[in-house]
């Protein structure tokens, strides 16, 4: 190679070392500020791996002030070993440590114990009063300590004045507090905590003055018998209740909300048998999963039917509707003793239904005079013995603007009975999208069958995805 090509190739060669320098500087000369708050989005996991970058990031990792640790990191192929729980427990320490002197953002670790070790409680004690003294705003705690008693949480969580959002999981609450103050608490999420009565959940739901978010999941064996929901600020209630393997052991429960500013009610429950709302002017969506603790639908005494009007009653204003099969199961059976209220505000519903509920559906329908949008999700095929899915009277769907089954249809005989019961009963339907799935029946015969369906708006359209 002569002189004038090497001159020419160590140019570019240095060009191209410029770029990537210049590249890598365009990050490195960003402020600790900045990266911190870049470094906020990541795991601590992935934080620290930031070190081996270059000397730039060797110790900005100790600077983020927020801690997202699981466990099971520090153990080898997930199998609990006493070396890894050192490591675990020494780096957390550590972590803490570096922030004596700041005030830590958030604090979210998980997966103490492997599910057969019982979690060391001083241990949990010392590393929350840490976080609490270091005036954390976000708390996210999960155990996995299945077979082994849950570690309690200290006190001091009830009187934490600059928390904002508290996720525990897996843990249990200190005896019930006489005070507790929370002012600053916005999202509570409880996952299968334990109480020693109903009267801490109670009182921690209470003393969370501005609380807007409060999700509830509460496992078969939880006995508590009454669960009350007082917050004059709660936006949004959540509750999931797992049913029992036992089903002599479960005892009949009632949830009472007052939340005058309740806007979203998610109620997934198969155990609870009283639902009480209070103070329901402001509700605008729900979403039921319940059953009011009936086997059947023909357990309805006096007292069940007037729970369950009231109940009906407390949420006829919405506008958004998600509502299971077994849900409007019970409501078709309550619908045979007593009329249903008119659910005149309803302008969206979404189904999740299996083929027990369809010759229930035109029935509610009747009940949502002005409703615009209905979604159907079939959950298993439809049971092609039952042919006479739409009994009774016509249903004249006059409001209905937009249908959408979800699952793919198969050609069934109920299948399109279904759908020729939207297109012939609704009379300025826009559009009506579904799906088919080549199955039993090919492709065109199934799109012959809807096509020679008749349709009583002429603007519909059918959109076949």
């Amino acid at each position: 190679m002569d002189g004038a090509r090497r001159k020419r190739v160590g140019a570019t060669v240095k060009r191209s070392r410029g770029r990537r320098a210049s590249e890598v500087d365009l990050i490195s000369d960003l402020p600790d500020s900045l990266l911190c708050q870049v470094l906020l989005k990541l795991t601590t996991k992935d934080v620290v791996k930031t070190s081996i970058l270059s000397r730039r990031w060797r110790d900005l990792w100790k600077c983020v002030p927020r801690l997202d640790l699981d466990g099971e990191d520090f153990f080898e192929g997930r199998w609990y070993t006493d070396s890894g729980m050192a490591n675990c427990v020494s780096f957390v320490d550590r972590f803490l440590g570096l922030h004596r002197e700041s005030c830590l953002e958030s604090f979210k670790f998980s997966c103490l114990g492997d599910g057969n070790r019982e979690p060391d409680n001083a241990l949990i004690w010392r590393w929350m009063s840490t976080v609490l003294d270091l005036k954390a705003k976000h708390i996210d705690y999960t155990e996995d300590a299945y077979e082994s008693a849950e570690p309690q949480i200290p006190p001091a969580i009830y009187t934490c004045q600059n928390l904002v959002s508290l996720r525990l999981s897996r843990v249990t609450m200190s005896s019930s507090p006489e005070f507790v103050s929370l002012p600053s608490l916005r999202v509570l999420d409880l996952s299968y905590v334990e109480y020693p009565d109903h009267l801490t959940m109670e009182t921690l739901i209470s003393g969370c003055t501005t609380l807007e978010t409060l999700n509830i999941d509460r496992d078969g064996y939880d006995q508590l018998p009454v669960l009350r929901v007082c917050s004059q600020s709660l936006l949004s209630f959540t509750h999931n209740q797992d049913k029992t393997i036992d089903e002599d052991s479960m005892v009949d429960t009632s949830i009472v909300i007052d939340a005058p500013r309740l806007k979203f009610l998610k109620l997934r429950d198969d155990r609870t048998a009283s639902f009480i709302i209070k103070n329901f002017g402001c509700l605008v969506e729900v979403d039921l999963d319940i059953v009011f603790s009936l086997s059947d639908g023909s357990n309805f005494d006096l007292p069940k039917k007037n729970m369950i009007r009231n109940f009906l009653g407390s949420i006829y204003l919405v506008k958004d509707m998600i509502i299971s099969s077994s849900t409007l199961e019970v409501i078709y059976e309550y619908s045979r003793c007593e009329p249903l209220p008119l659910f005149c505000n309803l302008s969206s519903l979404r189904v999740d239904s299996t083929h027990k509920s369809w010759e229930m559906l035109p029935n509610f329908l009747e009940s949502c005079p002005n409703l615009k949008s209905l979604v159907l999700e079939f959950r298993h095929y439809l049971d092609k013995g039952r042919i006479n899915m739409i009994p009774g009277p016509r249903c004249v769907l006059s409001s209905l603007e937009y249908v959408k089954l979800e699952s793919p249809l198969h050609g069934e005989e109920m299948e399109m009975k279904l759908v020729s019961f939207i297109l012939e009963n609704s009379p300025i339907l826009k559009k009506l999208t579904l799906s088919v799935r080549k199955f039993r029946k090919e492709e065109s015969v199934i799109l012959k069958e809807l096509i020679a369906i008749p349709r009583l708006s002429s603007s519909c359209q059918v959109i076949v995805l």
